[in-house]
């Protein structure tokens, strides 16, 4: 496995590359495909018949694997939903697992491989982060390498803001949280947004909060142009 840090470092350097058009969770899977070597996917939530939801795909082939998978209710998505497990197939599992997909993608994209990430950042599945590789080739993908990523993203993504602290420490963590987006914004150059969910990331892979993380930048101990872990002076 990579280190967290570095893995974390590789995300925020794609991510600050990519134009802020987008929404921030297309981006943030944009970036995680970069980062693994796959060429699109997608984030989905909610899995019941009535309410799963695509919340972003990066492109039109990773939209169609998430709009065939609600046609015919079976794919890698659904999978990992179901066993809160990464779901990696070669070809001729994937025929067996997901014949009705199957049979649809391989008449476009024959070598095509699938893959899914559920989102489990606090052990609950929160949604799953589907992956594509359309030449079935390239490295194999480390399994904690991926997770961790996705954990991080579906904090990114999904993350509150903990309002459970009195009135008077929740108004100063937010100031202290809005100063230290501030100041990510500046040293990146990226959207408020953006930099918000790169704190919160950074936060989960460092086992902290985002509170503390905030002051650590605040602080000018934590910035996110130097070395892999974001320590200044790294």
């Amino acid at each position: 496995m990579t280190d967290e840090g570095s893995l974390l470092a590789r995300l925020t350097r794609r991510l600050a590359d990519i134009q802020p058009a987008a929404p921030l969770p297309r981006r943030l899977v944009t970036a995680l495909s970069e980062v693994l070597e796959m060429d699109g996917g997608a984030i989905t939530i909610g899995y019941a018949p009535t309410e799963r939801v695509t919340v972003c795909a990066t492109t039109p082939v990773a939209q169609r694997i998430e709009e065939l998978q609600d046609v015919f209710r079976e794919g890698p998505s659904l999978d990992a939903h179901r066993s809160a497990v990464q779901v990696v197939s070669g070809p001729r599992e994937q025929r067996a697992r997901w014949p009705l997909l199957m049979q649809a993608l391989v008449e476009e994209h024959p070598r095509i491989r699938l893959f899914a990430v559920p989102m489990m950042p606090d052990r609950s599945v929160l949604g799953v982060v589907s992956l594509y590789r359309l030449d079935g080739e390239g490295n194999s993908v480390d399994g904690r390498d991926a997770q961790f990523l996705v954990d991080a993203i579906g904090i990114a993504v999904l993350g509150g803001f903990d309002r459970s602290e009195p009135g008077d420490l929740v108004w100063t963590a937010r100031d202290r949280v809005n100063q230290a987006t501030g100041m990510v914004v500046a040293q990146l150059r990226i959207a408020p947004e953006d930099a918000l969910a790169l704190l919160r990331a950074h936060a989960f892979a460092h086992g902290a909060t985002l509170v503390e993380v905030a002051g650590h930048v605040v602080s000018r101990e934590l910035d996110f142009r130097v070395g892999d872990n974001g320590r200044a002076g790294a």
